[in-house]
Parts: structure tokens; C-alpha cells; sequence
């Protein structure tokens, strides 16, 4: 089964890294790094499955919210209202800049509720469990399992498809 894919959103090259680092070897997590909100939304565009579904290989996004050009709070504010799937899709504050106004803007109903909210700088261990209890949290592993065999099947048939059609 493919391992759940987790969007990185930080500026800070080093720390982006290295968090993307700590949850590949935990050897339940694929992770991709944007910069800053546009490019998560390039990064999340690229991994959506079979045509522009609303279904997006990227399961978990761990958001920093002080970025250049899309900050964490618009990124959050745009990205809740792009898609259905979205709004259920679970967000993770890490941020050094914690203040009242930030925690009530993300977890807010109407904003879309961040699932979790760590502070920079991180305890590596703190962060592994927050990704893990967020997972357990998710609708359940059978249904996602499911769900994913179903799009890994649709994925091959659409391949089979453009291949016979090349063929001819």
C-alpha cells in the first residue's frame, strides 16, 4: 500500500528539510516540500489523481504560517474554499509566531480547523506524534485502504487506455 504523502509548506530550506527527513524515516511517510502557499498549491495540483478529481494523493499538510508571497493564514483561507476534499483534508500549524490571533484564525470552524498545532522549534518525537495521531483520527484505515485500491485500479485502467489508444 502506498504510504500517505504529507505537503511540507515551509521557507526555511533547512527546516523544511529536515522535517521531511523525520517523517520518511519513520517508514510510514512520503513528504514533499513547497516554500510558500503558491507553490503548495502547484505541489497539491501535481498530485491529483485521474484527471482533476477532487481526490489528491497528499493526505496531511504541515503548514508554517510566516512565509514570503502566501503566507500560512491566506494559504489556508484559499485552499479550504478550492475543493470539496479539502476541507477535510487535516492541516498542522508549525510556527514560531504563536499568538492569540493566529491559534483563534486556525482553529476556527469557518477557516477550516487545523487538526494540530506545534511550535517552532519542534521536538522531532512531538512532531511524529501529532502526524501519527492525525492519522488515527482519519475516517479509518480500512476505508482509506479501500479507497486506495480504487484509485490505483482506475489509475492502471486509465494507463491501459491511453496505451491501447496509442497503439492504434
Amino acid at each position: 500500500m502506498e504510504k500517505p504523502l504529507i505537503l511540507v509548506v515551509e521557507d526555511e530550506i533547512k527546516t523544511a528539510e529536515n522535517i521531511a527527513e523525520i517523517l520518511r524515516r519513520t517508514e510510514r511517510y512520503n513528504a514533499v516540500i513547497a516554500h510558500n502557499g503558491i507553490e503548495a498549491f502547484e505541489v497539491l495540483d501535481k498530485n491529483k489523481r485521474l484527471l482533476g478529481l477532487a481526490e489528491n494523493k497528499v493526505k496531511c499538510i504541515i503548514l508554517d504560517l510566516k512565509m514570503p508571497e502566501m503566507d500560512g493564514l491566506q494559504f489556508i483561507r484559499e485552499f479550504r474554499k478550492k475543493e470539496p476534499f479539502f476541507k477535510l483534508m487535516p492541516i498542522i500549524i508549525l510556527t514560531a509566531y504563536e499568538d492569540e490571533e493566529k491559534l483563534n484564525v486556525t482553529t476556527h470552524p469557518s477557516v477550516g480547523k487545523a487538526a494540530a498545532y506545534l511550535r517552532k522549534p519542534f521536538n522531532r518525537q512531538e512532531l511524529i506524534d501529532t502526524v501519527d495521531r492525525v492519522f488515527q483520527e482519519e475516517i479509518g484505515h480500512m476505508i482509506d485502504e479501500t479507497r486506495e485500491k480504487k484509485y490505483t485500479r482506475l489509475e492502471e485502467l486509465e494507463k491501459e487506455k491511453k496505451k491501447g489508444a496509442g497503439e492504434t
